[in-house]
């Protein structure tokens, strides 16, 4: 007959037990369809009987399977019909014959009263298929049916669990969804939920294990039932019977999809042709070199680059790979996750987890590798996690076999030419990417010669923000240049920083070009940076901008503020402009390390997007690949002298966005009160050399009052 008919009069919600979800729903439902999916936190056959008309439709007149997904939660009766129905089902089918069936037909009263047969029946003749799911930590506690018929899904779904309590008696809600009618809402919440289930029974799902039904039973017979199983204490109990020869190398009874996994690019990326083409010429050149740094800018889609290229790598491998990643904050291990998903594998992500989690991560992956055939794992961790001197990961990685190819993706690269990396290189990895907008490590020749080695030499591919502009991969933006002057107690104390760096031994102008800092020098030059970001003109010019915008004018607005120690005993810069924010009613977030540690951390950025939060204010953190594509207007109060935070900066928000055409940069020039002295000079060229690259690839740069007016004007300053 269909769903669209059978269904046209059904009510939104079910209040059981006033409603007969079960007789105006659930039988007519498996009376119809062609495909059943149930997720049952706590199931029992008592159920059966309940279903008992739909049921015997559902085995008489289709060949369909029921796919069932449920927790440890199972009686010690339903057990055993489950254990009996897979390793004696010629025995089940042969007594179900006489019990169950009426001739050639399953009897809907012989179902009602034998429930823990019928149970035995569906599971020998393999009409239902079973699966355990372990989580990480808590209950598998789902509660949904999914039929088909035809194109048609219909969900119902809420808190009623598979039970005879579940479906008659406890006070629950379920609710319905028609995707074929209710509406897009409906379609939408429908397709999530298969994606869901799919997902889950392949086990590709993150903080769970799925097992099929008969070895999740024989683990729930030694387990001592003092709290729900974990995924944990699962892997715990399969070692051990590894360990005693009782299990062989492979956990067959594991869903095939969990073990044969490979990286597939997806078919909807282009990426040797159009605005991405030079994604193919990075990728064609990390091939030919067998690996290297690429050097993309900011939107020129470097993630997805390394990612095409590790599946080539992949692909011409004979045995097992291991993908390792590697990113210094969670923000952008987040973002990676979810790249490698639309990959077709399901990453470990690491970072996050505590040491016994990690463990049993690790040792579920070498498990993984001792199988037949070919399987590509991706782990996930940041660069803390890695270069700790203690480090397991690293430990676990150097003792893989040499037939597993280990091949490492170092994002923000630049950061591991610290001496905690470059110290005790992981030279076990086969393959190596490394990505940055700008990966010479400013101030750290040595550091940067040991990067370049490690990975091949200097930047095998380019491809500059320029170039992403001009190629579409960037919006265009405009730059608008705000003098504002240092304060003569400021000044005075900038002379005095100079000074003292001069008597430690620094010769070099503040330019970005200076080597061999001692830990002194290095402190001196973060003081007299933080003075000038932190100069006290900045905050009331800002001020002033925002008033002349209007304050109902102000939205998809990111502020930088210095993240370097207050100076002078200031009130921290980001409080300040969260305090003229406040004044001019504009709401706002701050985004800082103590909200990006959050698990809400997502959502901050979501509705800042959506329009909740007219302002982002943030210091460093979001400077490394955080996508925030909805800002088009950024406040630059803390702009270093380090040439990699230019290019950063500018690219949060440069990236594509609905209804963005072109993006808009404020940027604070401190301009000292008199140019007399050497230090008041070098200051200036200082931030002009910023402003100059800023307003090179400006769309406004030769504008009447552009930028470009603005610094040949404080130029002339320098050269009276």
């Amino acid at each position: 007959m269909g769903f669209d008919i059978t269904f046209e009069n059904i009510r939104p919600a079910y209040e059981i037990p006033e409603d007969d979800l079960v007789g105006e729903v659930l039988v007519p439902a498996m009376q119809n369809c062609e495909e059943l999916r149930v997720g049952a936190g706590f199931f029992s056959s008592r159920c059966l009987a309940q279903i008992a008309p739909g049921l015997a439709s559902f085995v008489n007149d289709t060949v369909c399977t029921l796919d069932l997904m449920v927790s440890p939660e199972i009686s010690q009766e339903d057990q055993e019909a489950i254990i009996t129905g897979v390793r004696k089902p010629a025995e089940v089918l042969s007594c179900a014959l006489v019990k169950l069936f009426d001739g050639a037909q399953m009897s809907t009263s012989a179902i009602e009263r034998y429930t823990v047969e019928t149970l035995g029946y569906l599971v020998a003749s393999r009409r239902l298929r079973m699966r355990v799911i372990f989580m990480k930590r808590g209950m598998y506690h789902k509660k949904i049916w999914l039929f088909r018929s035809g194109q048609h899904w219909l969900a119902v779904h809420g808190s009623g669990n598979a039970t005879e309590r579940g479906l008659l008696v406890n006070g629950e809600q379920m609710s319905i969804d028609r995707a074929w009618v209710d509406g897009k809402q409906s379609r939408t919440r429908v397709n999530l939920f298969l994606e869901q289930w799919t997902r889950q029974w392949k086990n590709r799902n993150p903080s769970s294990l799925t097992v099929k039904v008969d070895r999740a039973l024989d683990f729930l017979r030694g387990f001592a039932r003092t709290k729900p199983p974990t995924v944990a204490d699962f892997w715990a109990a399969w070692q051990q019977d590894y360990e005693n020869g009782i299990e062989s190398s492979c956990p067959s009874f594991l869903d095939s999809g969990s073990i044969d996994q490979r990286l597939k690019v997806p078919e909807s990326l282009v990426w040797r042709e159009g605005r991405f083409g030079h994604q193919g010429r990075a990728v064609e050149t990390l091939l030919s070199h067998g690996g290297g740094i690429v050097a993309i800018a900011t939107g020129g889609g470097k993630t997805k680059t390394a990612l095409i290229a590790a599946s080539e790598m992949q692909n011409a491998e004979q045995g097992h790979v291991c993908v390792v990643i590697l990113a210094p904050t969670r923000p952008l291990i987040r973002q990676w996750t979810d790249e490698v998903r639309s990959f077709g594998i399901e990453p470990v992500v690491l970072s996050g987890m505590n040491v016994d989690l990690r463990t049993q991560e690790l040792e579920r992956t070498a498990v993984a590798f001792s199988s037949q055939g070919k399987r590509t794992a991706v782990l996930l961790l940041t660069n803390a996690l890695f270069t700790r001197r203690d480090s397991f990961e690293r430990r676990w990685l150097q003792q893989l076999p040499d037939s597993v190819t280990r091949i490492l993706i170092a994002d923000e690269v630049h950061n591991l030419g610290a001496k905690s990396f470059t110290a005790n290189l992981p030279e076990f990895f086969r393959q190596r990417i490394g990505l940055s907008a700008t990966p010479i490590r400013q101030y750290d020749p040595d550091g940067t010669d040991q990067l370049f080695d490690f990975f091949g030499g200097p930047p095998q591919f380019e491809f500059s923000l320029g170039e992403a502009i001009k190629s579409g991969c960037l919006v265009p933006y405009e730059y608008y240049i705000h003098p504002v002057e240092f304060q003569p107690d400021e000044m005075e104390l900038y002379h005095d920083l100079t000074e003292r760096l001069t008597k430690a031994g620094f010769r070099i102008d503040d330019d970005g070009r200076t080597v061999g800092l001692t830990q002194r020098v290095a402190k001196l030059l973060r003081d007299r940076r933080a003075l000038v970001e932190q100069a006290d003109a900045k905050i009331r010019s800002l001020e002033t901008v925002l008033e002349r915008t209007g304050p109902s004018n102000i939205k998809r607005t990111l502020i930088y503020a210095s993240a370097k120690a207050t100076a002078r005993g200031k009130v921290k810069q980001i409080i300040e402009v969260n305090r003229v924010l406040e004044k001019l009613n504009v709401i706002s977030h701050q985004y800082t390390s103590e909200e990006t540690s959050s698990k809400r951390s997502r959502s901050y950025l979501d509705r800042f997007g959506a329009g909740d939060f007219k302002v982002l204010t943030a210091m460093k953190v979001l400077d490394e690949g955080v996508d925030i594509p909805h800002t088009d207007t950024a406040f630059l109060l803390a702009s270093s002298t380090v040439e990699r935070e230019w290019v950063q900066r500018r690219g949060r928000i440069l990236r594509h966005a609905p209804g963005k055409d072109v993006a808009r940069l404020h940027d604070f020039i401190v301009v000292p009160p008199d140019l007399e002295s050497p230090a008041s000079r070098s200051l200036l060229r200082s931030e002009l050399r910023r402003a100059s690259a800023f307003a090179d690839l400006a769309q406004n740069e030769f504008d009447p009052d552009g930028p470009n007016t603005v610094i040949r004007q404080l130029e002339e300053n320098i050269w009276r």
